[in-house]
C-alpha cells in the first residue's frame, strides 16, 4: 500500500502497521416477521374495518384512475389536477391573461347580458300585457292624498303679497 507521508505519519515510527481499514455498510432494516395461523385466526373487529376502509379507498382510486384512462389528453389533464387536488394538494394557479384581453372579454359578457335582459323584458311584456301596478294601502301617497299637495306658486304668491303701507304722521 501506499501511503501519504505527511508529517503525522512521520512522527509515528511504523505508519503501515497502526494503519486500519473501515468499511462502510448501510443500515438493513429488519424484514417483518409473517404472523402465525393461531393469530390470523383471531378477528380483531376495529383491526378488520381499518383495512376494509383502506382496500375501499385503494379500490376507488383505481377505478378514478381506469376512468381517467380513456379521456383525451386534455380532458385527462383536467381530471389528474381534480385527482390531487381532492387528495389534498393545492390547486394550479390561474393562467395569465393580458389586460387588454381581459377587459374586452368583460365587455363583450356585459354586452350579452344587457341583450338577455332586454330579450327577457319584451318577453315579459308580451306575455302579462302590460299590468300596472297596484299602490299599496301603507303608500305615503295615499295618506297625503286628502291633505294635497303645496305648490311652489303658492308658496311664492304670499312671499309676493301687498305690502302694507306705512302711514306717514302729518304735522
Amino acid at each position: 500500500m501506499s501511503l501519504i507521508m505527511t508529517k503525522a505519519a512521520l512522527a509515528m515510527k511504523n505508519p503501515e502497521v497502526n494503519f486500519k481499514v473501515v468499511k462502510f455498510e448501510a443500515h438493513k432494516p429488519k424484514k417483518k416477521k409473517v404472523a402465525d395461523n393461531s393469530d390470523n385466526n383471531e378477528i380483531r373487529p376495529g383491526s378488520q374495518q381499518s383495512s376494509k376502509d383502506l382496500d375501499l379507498k385503494k379500490i376507488r382510486h383505481e377505478v378514478v384512475k381506469f376512468g381517467m384512462s380513456g379521456f383525451d389528453p386534455t380532458k385527462k389533464e383536467e381530471a389528474r389536477i381534480a385527482l390531487a387536488v381532492s387528495l389534498g394538494a393545492k390547486p394550479p394557479k390561474k393562467e395569465y391573461v393580458n389586460y387588454k384581453e381581459l377587459m374586452e372579454k368583460r365587455k363583450q359578457e356585459k354586452k350579452k347580458e344587457l341583450e338577455d335582459k332586454q330579450q327577457m323584458r319584451s318577453k315579459s311584456i308580451l306575455q302579462t300585457g302590460g299590468k300596472k301596478k297596484k299602490k299599496g294601502n301603507n303608500d305615503v301617497g295615499h295618506l297625503l292624498s286628502s291633505y294635497g299637495k303645496v305648490k311652489k306658486n303658492d308658496l311664492k304668491k304670499d312671499d309676493k303679497g301687498p305690502k302694507k303701507k306705512k302711514k306717514s304722521k302729518i304735522i
